[in-house]
C-alpha cells in the first residue's frame, strides 16, 4: 500500500511518498500552504493510490502536544479526503532534515519541508 507523509507548516507543506512493501520514504513535493493545496493533495492521493496519510504532529521537546488552530484546520481538511490518517511525532524532523540536506550539499531552506516529511514518514514505516 502506498503511504503519504505530510509535514505541515504555516507557509509550506512538505510531502513524501512511501510504501509498506519497500518501507522506504522519498521526498516528492513542497506545496505552498494557500487555497490550492487541498486540490493538489487530492490529485496526488488519487494518482498515487494512497491508502494512509501520515501527518507530522507538532509536539514540544517536553512531549506536550502543541497543536495550533491552523494545524487543527489542516487536519480537518485532510480528513475530508477520506483516507486513514495516522499521526507521527515530528519533534526534530526539520532539524534532522536540515542536517541530512547539509550532508547532501542541499543548503536552501526552501527544500527542507519535503525532507522533513520524509523523516516523519520513514519514522512511521520503520515501526511497521
Amino acid at each position: 500500500m502506498n503511504i503519504l507523509g505530510l509535514d505541515w507548516g504555516k507557509a509550506k507543506i512538505g510531502i513524501a511518498l512511501g510504501s509498506d512493501e519497500t518501507k522506504i520514504a522519498s521526498p516528492i513535493l513542497i506545496l505552498e500552504n494557500n487555497g490550492e493545496w487541498l486540490d493538489r493533495l487530492k490529485r496526488i492521493i488519487v494518482s498515487e493510490m494512497i491508502g494512509i496519510v501520515v501527518i507530522g504532529k507538532p509536539v514540544s521537546l517536553k512531549g506536550d502536544e502543541s497543536m495550533s488552530h491552523e494545524f487543527e484546520y489542516f487536519v480537518r481538511q485532510v480528513k475530508k479526503l477520506g483516507k486513514k490518517i495516522v499521526f507521527e511525532d515530528e519533534r526534530l524532523s526539520t532539524k534532522l532534515a536540515q542536517g541530512l540536506m547539509r550532508d547532501f550539499k542541499k543548503t536552501k531552506r526552501a527544500q527542507d519541508d519535503d525532507v522533513a516529511a520524509t523523516v516523519i514518514l520513514q519514522s512511521y514505516l520503520d515501526k511497521l
